[in-house]
């Protein structure tokens, strides 16, 4: 999304346009129809949300119809991955394309060869040590995750890029 002049310009469809998403329900199915699909606009033409939406609705705060808004929603519905996924710049990744997207991203490796490698922090170890004794079955909030890894007041920082 650039910015002109002080102007955030924002690219986009109009609503009756074929490729426009116009619901969230909408969005998650194409996200999980396409694999995985950065927020704003990118390298690659027609290939984020911003541009298959309807650039008047973005920060509008009605979640019917606000992209910016859909982006919490996917996130709790936890059908759909959403993160700082490509190049920092957010974005989601479908069930089914996560653990394809990872392993890329860890160059083949699983966390505890990472970690053997030298490859990994001593605060991503933190974390994944949750996953091993407790956190394998249940769902927490990452402000949960946060507490329970050492991170925050008179913690460790950084939790968030971690």
């Amino acid at each position: 999304m650039p910015n002109e002049s002080g102007t955030w310009i924002m690219y986009g469809v109009d609503w009756d346009d074929p490729e426009c998403l116009h619901t969230v329900d909408e969005a998650i199915e194409y996200i999980n129809e396409v694999g995985f699909l950065p927020l704003f606009k990118n390298d690659i033409p027609g290939f984020s949300l911003e541009e298959r939406t309807v650039p008047e609705y973005w920060w509008s705060e009605d979640p019917a119809v606000d992209p910016w808004e859909w982006r919490e929603i996917i996130a709790r519905r936890g059908d759909v991955a959403y993160g700082k996924f490509f190049d920092k710049k957010a974005g989601f990744i479908s069930k089914e394309w996560l653990p394809y997207f990872v392993n890329y991203r860890r160059d083949g490796y699983d966390f505890d060869a990472l970690w053997e490698d030298g490859k990994a922090s001593a605060r991503q170890k933190k974390i994944m040590d949750l996953y091993a004794e407790e956190l394998m079955d249940e769902e927490y909030y990452s402000n949960e995750i946060k507490q329970k890894a050492g991170f925050g007041k008179g913690g460790e920082k950084g939790f968030d890029g971690t």
